[in-house]
């Protein structure tokens, strides 16, 4: 279920992605976008000139089931409902690329444990942060790595990022734009790719295909490691080991205000985790109070070493 925030974006909302955006949050696969339902949503003469713009951006076979869904005769209810459900499956999409900074502050107060972190070998490695953002673990990586390539699918993440390591003095970070399906880098590039609560089990971010394109670009000896991953028995049946810091059940968020703290709950998490904001008149809230696993875990999968021993 989407957050109570997507309440902000409409169905038109998609209009502001660029081509290449289109293709890469619409392309359906791995519980992606239904082309189906996108066609019914795009029913209607005014949203001819973003139907010609994604029937471009997709795949021939997805771009046929788009046209046909949409030349069908669809009550308006059955239209609605199809936008809502576009909308929510591209929420976080629609969040990233048309509100950074509200992105930027949601992410500023989930901390990722320490110990986690440091139990992390990267020193002298070269590095892939995978869905890098803004650069949350893009920024502490290069603090240890020989170098790190950040890969994200949306320009503006990627713009902040490259401004906080200036602002840092990190000069070891390249950026590049890409997706999870087609990561712009070569065949066992990298020492460790990382993906920090971003790989998830389904497309848009993640799935089947973008798990075998995370695991290309790992060298021999090296790891694929899923930071906070959305559903660790996923990854685990396809081969990862599981890692938690113990005694993480205390991590909270962290906010600027309590205003803040109470304003991003409401609008990312409930109305009850808000209200436990006034209660208790914290600017920080246990992710207890918000039903969800601390950011204290990871998947971690090793490409077999192909050297003789």
């Amino acid at each position: 279920m989407p957050p109570p925030r997507a309440r902000t974006f409409v169905f038109e909302s998609l209009a502001g992605f660029d081509d290449e955006a289109l293709h890469t949050f619409l392309t359906p696969g791995d519980g992606g976008v239904d082309p189906r339902r996108l066609g019914v949503a795009l029913h209607g003469a005014d949203h001819d000139e973003l139907a010609a713009r994604v029937l471009r951006a997709l795949p021939e076979q997805a771009a046929a089931a788009v046209a046909a869904a949409r030349a069908e005769p669809s009550p308006s209810e059955a239209v609605e409902e199809a936008r809502r459900h576009v909308v929510g499956r591209l929420f976080w999409a629609l969040l990233y690329w048309h509100d950074p900074d509200g992105y930027e502050e949601l992410v500023a107060g989930e901390h990722i444990h320490p110990g986690l972190l440091d139990s992390l070998d990267l020193d002298g490695r070269v590095v892939a942060d995978l869905g890098a953002g803004a650069g949350r673990f893009t920024l502490f990586a290069a603090r240890h790595a020989a170098r790190v390539i950040a890969v994200d699918a949306v320009p503006a993440l990627l713009q902040r990022l490259e401004q906080h390591a200036r602002q840092q003095g990190l000069a070891n970070i390249e950026t590049r734009r890409g997706n999870f399906t087609h990561l712009p880098l070569g065949d066992a590039s990298v020492d460790v790719a990382v993906a920090c609560s971003s790989l998830a089990s389904q497309a848009p971010w993640g799935g089947e295909e973008a798990l075998r394109e995370a695991q290309r670009i790992v060298r021999p000896g090296g790891e694929l490691i899923v930071i906070w991953p959305d559903n660790p028995q996923w990854f685990i049946a396809r081969g990862f080991v599981y890692r938690t810091v113990p005694d993480a059940d205390q991590l909270s968020l962290h906010f600027d205000s309590i205003e803040a703290a109470e304003r991003i709950c409401r609008e990312f998490y409930s109305e009850d985790a808000a209200g436990w904001v006034r209660e208790h008149r914290a600017e920080s809230v246990p992710f207890a109070v918000l039903g969800m696993r601390p950011p204290s875990d990871a998947c971690v999968w090793r490409q077999a070493d192909d050297r003789p021993t």
